[in-house]
């Protein structure tokens, strides 16, 4: 409940729009009611007309019925009936429409905003959440599990708004025709909320089950998807095709033991609900035959009017007790929903976090370690390094020797646990993280390109798209001549990743950005690792074009290309082995000579 609870705390900006659906959902209720009392009106005062027409006594119920139908004269009757009924029923229909609208709004608002609240939370959530979480999983509980929840909440608020208030007027119709009768009603409301009790538990747990079973299906298709030609180049569609079946078909199983309980609700209430009719139609059908001959004909009136309401009645319940399954598969997905939107982020700025102008003199590491939180073994420890203004600097060593920790420590997607970076004078945690990177310009080795526009992709994230910025940018990326060749130029869609475009097209691309960024501090993931001599040629000079009067790091694998820079950081075992410039490594440092004797050799091979 206290999951329902929370989702319903998204129907607060929308109080008006509820607050009308309630309204007309009672006015709904009670001319619902209204209209089946005339019914009965008609088939106990008109077609069968009393044989004693001061039939009466002092109840509600014969007051109320000489209201709605005060004439004695039975074709007047039937005429004021009729115009009533057709009144009420047009007015009925207004309120149920308006109802169901304005509810629909509400539902479709909270549940847009369910959504945008949690991609808007997952975008700030941690490298460190990614790194332990499959992408096939958050993209099933962002649109599978919202989307169950809105099936689930729009049913479920509905049956909660309107149901209730039926069943409240009716209720009231019952106990003004028979307190004794409406009374033994009761007696079917705690055996009926036992058995939803039971079925919604074990309802919600198999729907817990069936999210978790829908994101592994998400996963292996996207997975799928995104290395298409893995799969077609090592003929592995038979063993991937095996994979998804076999996970597809544990969830149609966890769905069919989800669905035999959902459909075993209805026809359990209603058949609690037709013993209880029978029940009634036998105990009052006896106190019509015990009436006195004087009173039996208005006792045979009450005691019809009574059954039409109490099978009347039985759609309103039938709707509430199914409400309960219905509400449990959406808690089950909202709770998926709320385990991530209850990761605190932590990513925010201090309250003394400062903006910055511009990068002045260095960025200095003292004593940094880092540990993942997967791992118990340090991605970095112990480093102490300055790259000053200006500098070109190259970070060197084997995988996991901890490079890439040490640009994401810089770019602050992680705080390290031990020492501190400064940025000029001023610790990295005191200046906000906007600012800072909006400082630092990236190209990557593996080019990340959006479905979206060429331009687009140049200008992402700056609010600036100037087109002849753009064009600048790209032809300084050695990129404008195979845009112009495109059919639709800067308009042309690169397609999901860049689909549409080659690894060097990309990377070019992916150059242009940061150049149209202007970034002071510029950091290289070697970026031609993955291309041919002639596509690595025309990016090395794009780079060139770059790296001029820059503060430019370099992750480097190709030792060829940063045998100039300024300084070079040997990287081993999460540690820094030696730095220096690469005549003082090739002479000092028994690391860095291996791995220029091991390249050049095979080179020269």
């Amino acid at each position: 409940m206290k999951t329902y609870l929370r989702i319903l705390n998204f129907c607060k900006p929308y109080k008006a729009m509820i607050l009308i659906s309630i309204i007309s959902s009672f006015l709904f209720a009670l001319l619902n009611a209204l209209s089946i009392w005339l019914v009965g009106s008609l088939i106990t005062s008109i077609m069968l007309p009393a044989s004693n027409p001061n039939k009466s006594d002092d109840s509600m119920f014969s007051s109320f019925e000489s209201f709605l139908n005060p004439s004695n004269n039975p074709r007047d009757s039937l005429e004021l009936l009729c115009i009533l009924l057709l009144v009420t029923f047009l007015l009925k229909n207004i309120f149920f429409y308006i109802n169901n609208i304005s509810l629909a709004y509400v539902q479709t608002k909270m549940i847009v905003d369910v959504r945008n609240k949690l991609f808007n939370h997952i975008m700030y959530l941690p490298l460190s959440f990614f790194h332990k979480n499959k992408t096939g999983e958050l993209t099933s509980i962002a649109i599978n599990d919202v989307t169950n929840m809105r099936v689930a909440f729009a049913n479920s608020v509905q049956s909660l708004i309107n149901q209730p208030i039926s069943l409240i007027v009716m209720l009231v119709m019952l106990f003004m025709i028979s307190v004794k009768l409406s009374l033994i009603v009761f007696i079917g409301a705690p055996i009926s909320l036992m058995v939803i009790t039971v079925l919604a538990n074990s309802i919600k747990r198999k729907a817990m089950r069936s999210s978790i079973q829908i994101a592994g299906l998400t996963t292996i298709l996207q997975e799928m998807l995104t290395g298409i030609k893995i799969v077609k180049s090592f003929t592995a569609e038979s063993k991937e095709k095996i994979k998804f079946s076999i996970s597809n078909n544990k969830f149609f199983k966890l769905i069919m033991k989800e669905g035999r309980l959902v459909f075993l609700n209805a026809p359990i209430n209603e058949m609690i609900g037709v013993s209880l009719g029978v029940t009634l139609l036998y105990i009052g059908g006896l106190e019509v035959l015990a009436s006195s001959p004087q009173k039996i004909e208005l006792e045979s009136e009450k005691f019809v009017r009574f059954i039409i309401f109490l099978f009347a009645m039985l759609q309103p319940v039938r709707k509430i007790t199914g409400v309960a399954s219905t509400m449990q598969l959406g808690i089950a997905s909202a709770e998926r929903v709320f385990s991530i939107l209850d990761i605190n982020i932590n990513t925010s700025d201090s309250k003394k976090s400062n903006p910055i102008d511009k990068f002045n003199s260095s960025i200095t590491f003292e004593n940094v370690s880092f540990t993942y939180d997967s791992s118990k073994k340090p991605a970095v420890q112990n480093l102490n390094f300055k790259i000053n203004k200006g500098e070109y600097v190259a970070l060197i060593g084997s995988s996991g020797a901890g490079k890439s920790t040490t640009i994401d420590l810089m770019m602050r997607f992680h705080g390290p646990q031990k020492g501190s970076i400064k940025f000029d004078d001023t610790n990295l945690k005191d200046i906000s993280k906007k600012a800072l990177r909006k400082k630092i310009g990236i190209v990557p080795q593996d080019t990340i390109l959006f479905n979206d526009t060429i331009s687009n992709n140049i200008s992402y994230g700056s609010d600036n798209d100037d087109f002849e910025k753009i064009k600048r940018a790209s032809k300084a990326a050695n990129a404008l001549d195979f845009i112009n060749d495109l059919p639709d130029g800067f308009e042309t869609i690169v397609g999901e990743r860049g689909a549409k475009l080659s690894g060097g097209q990309k990377q070019r691309i992916s150059i242009a950005r940061a150049i149209f960024k202007n970034p002071e501090i510029l950091i290289l993931d070697e970026a031609t690792s993955a291309l041919d001599s002639e596509l690595e040629n025309k990016v090395k000079e794009a780079i060139d074009n770059i790296v001029k009067d820059r503060t430019v790091i370099v992750i480097a694998h190709r030792l060829s290309t940063i045998i100039n820079a300024d300084k070079i950081l040997v990287f081993n075992d999460g540690e820094i082995a030696d730095s220096g410039t690469h005549k003082d490594l090739i002479k000092n440092s028994d690391i860095y000579k291996k791995l220029y004797n091991s390249q050049f050799k095979s080179i020269n091979e």
